[in-house]
């Protein structure tokens, strides 16, 4: 079984990092307690923007944390329910506010130690529950290593949701430029037919096939 979308966008990003499969399967650990990986989940179970109160998004962020999740959405005219958004302030904090949890997760040997330690020093969760962790840990350690043998881990559409145009070209290995950069119309025009055409055919063919037919279905 392959990683859900959104915990493939975190492991994605923490790669880049260097953050090792075990430590990137410690965080994945946690988020599956915190939110079960649904980046638009309050609290208490509402989905939807943050509430304002209680936990919100994939790490469950909480008061001022929350606040800053909103303000790093904001200027950056996203949705702060975007797991990409989410994965990138994520990065933020642990090279910021949250140094001193990235130190200490770089520590980490285990896939189990590493969900304590992110548990301890990143979530400070209010209810632990460290043995649901670090067994969602060592269940996702494996996934996480099928990253390095180039499977196919582009992001889908979550469960109920239809991929937006920017998803759709995520999806084909495009990235969308800020509007005032795009200067060739045409060239658009045909990123936007690459990318219904993979949606098309990931609709029809497992991600590893559609990972041979297509350059580039690595998200970047």
């Amino acid at each position: 079984m392959s990683l859900n979308p959104a915990a493939a966008v975190v492991a994605r990003r923490l790669k880049q990092q260097g953050f090792s499969n075990a430590q990137i399967a410690g965080v994945l650990g946690n988020f599956a307690q915190e939110s079960g990986f649904n980046p638009r989940v309050n609290e208490g179970g509402k989905v939807g923007g943050p509430m304002g109160r209680g936990g919100y998004g994939l790490a469950q962020w909480t008061g001022g944390r929350q606040s800053a999740l909103v303000n790093f959405a904001k200027q950056r005219k996203m949705d702060p329910g975007d797991p990409g958004l989410q994965a990138d302030f994520l990065v933020y904090e642990l090279q910021g506010p949250e140094s001193r949890a990235a130190a200490s997760l770089r520590k980490a040997q285990s896939p189990e130690q590493a969900a304590l330690v992110f548990r301890r020093d990143f979530e400070r969760a209010g209810i632990p529950k460290d043995e649901v962790r670090m067994k969602a840990a060592r269940d996702y350690y494996g996934k996480v290593g099928q990253l390095d043998q180039g499977i196919d881990f582009t992001p889908r559409a979550l469960p109920g949701e239809q991929p937006s145009v920017a998803d759709a070209l995520r999806n084909a290995g495009l990235e969308i430029q800020p509007r005032e950069a795009q200067e060739e119309p045409e060239k658009l025009s045909s990123n936007l037919l690459d990318a219904f055409k993979a949606q098309v055919l990931s609709n029809l063919m497992p991600g590893g096939l559609i990972n041979n037919l297509l350059p580039g279905g690595v998200l970047q």
